[in-house]
């Protein structure tokens, strides 16, 4: 798992703690994004958790961006619910990676309109190029 990954995944167990209950749907979606999207294992991802390895890593393309804030509302819709806590930590992160203060707040509430609807990454991207 390069750094670039590590770092995503150890932001996205932010989101999972981000209302303070980690549960078991938030942690299984986690695992799914892992496995599905990125080809990492639920053990590569429990490791990383023990691990004392802290990076934080913006990713470098607008895809990539898109991409990786929606795994965050994946997350934060993974429990059937969104709390402020996880919209201010998908806020957050979308300033951290660059996204302009005036847009961040339609960008959230589309990723997580789209998260709610499950679409994969593939979809998301074919209506970001449209």
């Amino acid at each position: 798992m390069n750094d670039g990954l590590k770092s995503h995944f150890l932001n996205l167990y932010s989101m999972v703690m981000a209302d303070g209950e980690v549960s078991t749907k938030e942690k299984m979606e986690l695992y799914r994004i892992g496995e599905e999207f990125y080809n990492v294992r639920p053990e590569e991802f429990d490791r990383l958790l023990l691990s004392d390895e802290i990076l934080f890593y913006i990713p470098q393309t607008e895809e990539e961006k898109i991409l990786y804030l929606y795994d965050f509302a994946l997350i934060a819709w993974a429990d059937d619910k969104v709390s402020d806590e996880e919209i201010q930590v998908l806020k957050s992160f979308a300033l951290r990676f660059g996204v302009q203060e005036g847009e961040v707040q339609p960008l959230v509430d589309l990723l997580l309109e789209k998260a709610k609807e499950h679409i994969s990454h593939e979809d998301l991207m074919r209506e970001f190029s449209e």
